[in-house]
């Protein structure tokens, strides 16, 4: 049951781009996440940064400055969750290109015509 309730909370919506987003380059401000993910709303990556905060996969650290300064970081925990980010969109792009390659194929051989066969 615990498992299924991390899986379900990593895979909602926006949360793993902003995973990948974060360990692109941190630390990072609210907007620059934003410009870094494209489509997301400032209410979702708000809501995204506060439940990985709350799961320690983030840290979120604020600045005592007028304005208030906060930055967002990977914790240890999330380090490691994006290494194995890395290794998905590797399986992905290899995965996808075979079946890119192989749907081409099977293209291919429905535009293909018919040899005649004589009678």
């Amino acid at each position: 049951m615990l498992l299924h309730s991390a899986w379900n909370d990593l895979t909602k919506v926006w949360t793993l781009p902003v995973i990948h987003a974060l360990g692109l380059k941190e630390p990072a401000r609210f907007n620059e996440l934003k410009r870094r993910i494209q489509g997301i709303s400032a209410t979702s990556l708000a809501e995204r940064l506060n439940e990985l905060d709350q799961r320690k996969i983030i840290e979120r650290k604020v600045y005592p400055e007028t304005p208030p300064r906060v930055e967002y970081s990977l914790t240890k925990k999330g380090i490691e969750l994006h290494a194995l980010l890395g290794d998905l969109a590797e399986w992905v792009k290899k995965w996808d290109k075979q079946d890119i390659a192989g749907a081409e194929k099977v293209r291919e051989e429905k535009l293909r015509p018919l040899a005649r066969v004589s009678k």
